[in-house]
């Protein structure tokens, strides 16, 4: 059982295990302790190409990757096993132990104040799948047995910073930007970045409508730019086909560090993807977003951010979302020429 304490706690450790977009919706919660306890030293266990970012933006001052060997002393069922020098100092040092995971015989945290830290917290990292709440505010009011305040969704995101890419980053992504486009052709003033790509192929939007997609934007003076990672071979040769179908031509950015992304896309003047970890990313970087969603709830899981639009048909279909839905979608959040 968590007590409350003051926001003069000097040591939070927070750790989160999950993929790319878990992560990122973690980052307000970070963004709500630092608005609690502007002076703790923060440190965060996470997703590790996420890290820089978390550092970058100052939402963290230490940060470790969660999937160091040494963070399975937390697990461990038997309760002799040593834990390593680094995760004994981790928690040695933590006067707060927050753990987003399912620990409903509260072993974990028990676990955790064996181990060192003076207060553990451990909870679950999604709402229940009754509860109609986003994911971002839920791990945000799983801090209030803390004592931190309880704000409202529109609250968290007023108080998350734009994320920030690291420096060295920044550079590389400058010397990509002027790669991406034919030698004889200047980097475009106007780009949308499409991520055609998704975790599961029930998430994905069918690619010719991505094609379509591109094709409106380059009539109307955008550069589509087309971002895929490494699960993501499937939805861009697909992708790829209908555009060339269209005739319509689209640079393209593959296997960027997570950092690398987050230094481009504020490059682009708006961004349409599927719900996929980019698109929570597009969205926390503050450029405009649109997300389509189909059996996936956006109210538990759309992107975050100043600009940010989370569109689904109201049968939950993919296949119901035209191209021209989701630029008739972003219009309204795109800058006027000359303001990206």
């Amino acid at each position: 059982m968590s007590h409350p304490v003051t926001s003069a706690a000097q040591r939070i450790t927070v750790a989160l295990p999950g993929a790319l977009g878990d992560t990122l919706l973690a980052l307000p919660a970070l963004a709500l302790l630092r608005r609690w306890a502007p002076d703790a030293r923060l440190t965060f266990i996470a997703r590790g190409d996420c890290l820089p970012l978390a550092l970058a933006s100052g939402l963290a001052d230490i940060a470790w990757p969660w999937d160091l060997p040494d963070w399975s002393v937390l697990f461990a069922d038997t309760p002799d096993m040593n834990p390593t020098r680094l995760a004994r100092e981790a928690l040695a040092r933590a006067d707060v132990m927050i753990l987003w995971a399912a620990d409903p015989d509260g072993k974990i945290a028990r676990r955790l104040t064996s181990l060192g830290a003076r207060q553990a917290l451990v909870a679950p990292s999604q709402p229940p799948d009754d509860a109609a709440m986003h994911v971002a505010l839920w791990l945000a009011q799983a801090l209030r047995p803390l004592g931190a305040p309880a704000v409202s969704l529109a609250e968290l995101v007023a108080l998350t910073p734009a994320l920030a890419a690291p420096a060295e980053a920044t550079v590389r992504v400058g010397a990509l930007w002027r790669k991406l486009w034919p030698a004889h052709q200047q980097a475009p003033e106007r780009v949308i970045a499409l991520h055609p790509g998704a975790g599961s192929l029930r998430k994905r939007w069918p690619a010719d409508r991505f094609a379509e997609l591109a094709a409106l934007a380059s009539a109307a003076g955008y550069a589509p730019l087309l971002l895929a990672g490494e699960a993501d071979a499937q939805a861009l040769r697909e992708t790829q086909g209908a555009l060339a179908q269209r005739g319509v031509a689209a640079a393209l950015a593959r296997d960027l560090p997570v950092a690398q992304l987050a230094a481009l896309l504020p490059r682009c003047a708006g961004y349409v993807g599927n719900d996929a970890g980019v698109s929570h990313l597009a969205g926390l970087v503050g450029i405009p977003t649109v997300a389509i969603f189909g059996p996936t709830d956006p109210a538990r899981w759309a992107p975050l951010g100043p600009r940010t639009l989370a569109l689904r048909s109201p049968d939950a279909q993919l296949v119901a979302i035209s191209a021209t839905d989701a630029w008739q979608a972003l219009l309204p959040l795109l800058p006027a020429s000359g303001q990206q």
